[in-house]
């Protein structure tokens, strides 16, 4: 599915063209070929292939039933619930956990776009967008009714970032013997705490193949291959796995911002994803948000699209404020030492629903309330919280217009 002649610098047009080829725009496509079957669309992706080398995991809860006809097959795999370990507290957590890997994100794109006016660009980089035109690297210029930019930055801009950082290094293996968990472990801080909080996350893909991820909450965006692969060797070790190999290795820096670069970031055309600032700050999940705004893209008459996006936008500006003091809070106001207090509380005070809430961006002032009031963290100082949790209610910082941020979720 390419232009039928990429060279020809010829105008060319379509209803949508979605600048990048990650998770919102597979999304957004997916969500207007079911809606708007008749709709020409477009998708640009720099790299030779969508969707990159990520693995998305998220509640089954984070696809809303309106969502389903359409999102639904994009669920790979499927636990009933999972475990938490932090601070010497195991929390079971019985809510649906599901994954979507980047080869299972591609091919249900591609065949869901198969049928329909689509075309899908890899190797094609956009140098000028406006809100109706894409120029590309080679002279193609391409207008569209309407066009959104959900690129990410790239390393040099996550390097140039501020704030905290979640990075991780994440490696499939395959085991000689079966994975002693069936369920996924999402945090396990039984491990060495260098470089801020630090855990390692579990997925069981099947009994004898499964991703071990060594994950910290950083203020430093650097990450060592092979340290990580030594976390996460010593913790096969310590559970008697045996022989195994690796099939598969993925890492990730995801900005985690105490400012600024809310929801709905003012460009001078529609943004969607991390460019956009659609993701959730204190967790780097970009899903939940991401099928909300494919949805309203979808079902929303091009000439509104604008001001639904702007609604959407107010609808999550309070949380997103939240979600940045909470950074703050992690990365600023206590001692690295003292971050994993800060988790397990959220997984003591919460009950599940209040925790789909979060992580799915919906949380509500109660939920905020009850993760933030209570025994400080060791070192926490009473004005120092008072006077940053004042900082997120007033109006943010823009974000430095060097930095639009996107990294793999």
């Amino acid at each position: 599915m390419r232009l039928a002649d990429p060279t020809n610098t010829s105008v060319k047009s379509a209803d949508y063209v979605l600048v990048g080829g990650g998770l919102q725009s597979g999304l957004m496509a997916l969500a207007i070929r079911h809606h708007r079957p008749e709709a020409k669309i477009v998708i640009l992706e720099r790299e030779s292939k969508l969707a990159g080398n990520h693995t998305w995991s998220f509640h089954a809860s984070d696809i809303p039933a309106s969502c389903h006809a359409w999102a639904g097959s994009l669920i790979e795999s499927r636990w009933p619930g999972y475990q938490i370990i932090v601070g010497g507290r195991t929390r079971q957590v019985d809510m649906p956990y599901v994954t979507c890997s980047s080869e299972h994100f591609a091919t249900v794109i591609t065949e869901g776009l198969r049928e329909g006016d689509c075309q899908v660009l890899t190797d094609t980089t956009a140098t000028d967008i406006t809100a109706n035109s894409v120029r590309l690297a080679d002279g193609t210029r391409l207008t569209a009714t309407t066009v959104i930019d959900n690129r990410g930055p790239s390393r040099l801009e996550i390097a140039s970032f501020s704030g905290g950082f979640q990075k991780f290094w994440g490696f499939e293996i395959e085991l000689s013997n079966d994975w002693p968990f069936e369920n996924p472990i999402v945090m396990d801080d039984r491990v060495d705490q260098t470089d801020g909080f630090r855990f390692v996350y579990t997925l069981p893909m099947e009994r004898r193949r499964v991703l071990v991820e060594d994950t910290r909450f950083s203020n430093t965006p650097t990450i060592d291959r092979d340290e990580c692969f030594k976390q996460v060797t010593d913790y096969l070790k310590a559970r008697d796995c045996g022989d195994y190999r690796i099939v598969r290795e993925e890492s990730g820096v995801l900005p985690m911002p105490t400012t600024g670069f809310m929801p709905g970031n003012p460009l001078p055309h529609l943004a969607g994803g991390y460019r956009g600032g659609w993701f959730h700050a204190a967790t780097g999940y970009s899903f939940p948000l991401a099928i909300q705004l494919a949805e309203l893209v979808a079902i929303t008459p091009v000439d509104k699209l604008s001001e639904a996006m702007q609604q959407l936008k107010l609808q999550n500006t309070g949380r997103a404020r939240f979600a940045r003091f909470l950074n703050r809070l992690l990365f600023e106001l206590v001692k690295p030492h003292t971050r994993y207090q800060i988790f397990r509380r959220f997984y003591r005070v919460l009950d599940e629903p209040a925790i789909a809430r979060f992580y799915g961006h919906r949380f509500t002032w109660s939920d905020a309330f009850r993760i933030v009031v209570g025994v400080p963290p060791g070192g926490l100082r009473p004005w120092n919280f008072l006077r940053s949790f004042m900082k997120s209610k007033s109006k943010p910082a823009n974000y430095p217009s060097a930095v639009s941020k996107r990294v793999p979720a």
